[in-house]
């Protein structure tokens, strides 16, 4: 009886914790996933910065040793009406990289996203050359600033795996692009592949002997992640909902 009492708490446990399947757009490719109520009101947060929480998956017994990729990482995010950090403001940055520090983690996942994709307007003048402007931050598309100059509001490395600035997109440019393609849609808008292309901004502890430092990476790149509070996707609830989730309640713990 006890065992069996104890296998019904594990699969509650994985319920709660475990991601919806992602849907499908019209060309077959993965939508993100929308905001789920419930995950919302009872989101588990680690820290709070400002007016916002955030989710530190290092520190939840669940997700410990979990990795994730860029894509399904947003995707944990939004469901609880949050989505990867945006390091917006300067001071943001610095107070979790001293938490990077403190408690040795190697990489976190930002919202930072290189628009490289075809037909969604990535091949704008305004974003050319797109490593230097086509840098955003994906909750909100809130622009970066150009990668070329430098600025108070950035934290690129110096270094990378070929020793240069970045981002440098190395592991695209080692791909190169693929000859006589009749689907183009694995591509970017460059006609790079999209896989390797690294359009997924990462910070990195000390990798390249730089510190605690913005990388690019290819998006399937796997790391620990923060969850920052989405004011779209708490929006979103309030909208469809009529909740209010912009303080979560006490997350009930198994």
């Amino acid at each position: 009886m006890k065992e069996t009492v104890v296998l019904g708490l594990v699969c509650l446990a994985y319920l709660a914790h475990a991601q919806q399947e992602p849907r499908l757009g019209s060309d077959g490719r993965p939508l993100l996933n929308k905001p789920v109520l419930e995950l919302c009101m009872n989101r588990t947060y680690h820290e709070k910065y400002g007016d916002h929480h955030y989710f530190l998956s290092w520190r939840e017994p669940w997700h410990k040793f979990e990795d994730w990729d860029w894509f399904n990482a947003r995707n944990f995010c939004r469901e609880r009406c949050m989505d990867l950090v945006s390091f917006e403001e300067p001071d943001e940055y610095r107070h979790f990289a001293k938490i990077m520090f403190k408690d040795n983690v190697s990489s976190i996942y930002t919202s930072g996203r290189k628009c490289n994709f075809q037909d969604k307007g990535c091949d704008s003048v305004t974003l050319q050359p797109i490593n230097i402007n086509g840098w955003f931050w994906a909750d909100g598309n809130t622009r970066i600033p150009a990668t070329n100059i430098p600025s108070r509001k950035t934290f690129w490395s110096r270094t990378g795996e070929q020793g240069k600035p970045q981002p440098d997109n190395w592991e695209g440019l080692k791909q190169g692009k693929l000859d006589n393609v009749k689907d183009k849609s694995g591509l970017t808008i460059e006609g790079l592949q999209e896989f390797y292309d690294e359009a997924c901004l990462a910070v990195l502890n000390n990798k390249y002997d730089d510190g605690i430092q913005w990388h690019d990476v290819a998006c399937y790149f796997r790391s620990k992640i923060i969850c920052e509070d989405s004011d779209l996707q708490m929006k979103r609830i309030l909208k469809e909902e009529q909740v209010d989730v912009r303080v979560p309640e006490e997350p009930r713990r198994l």
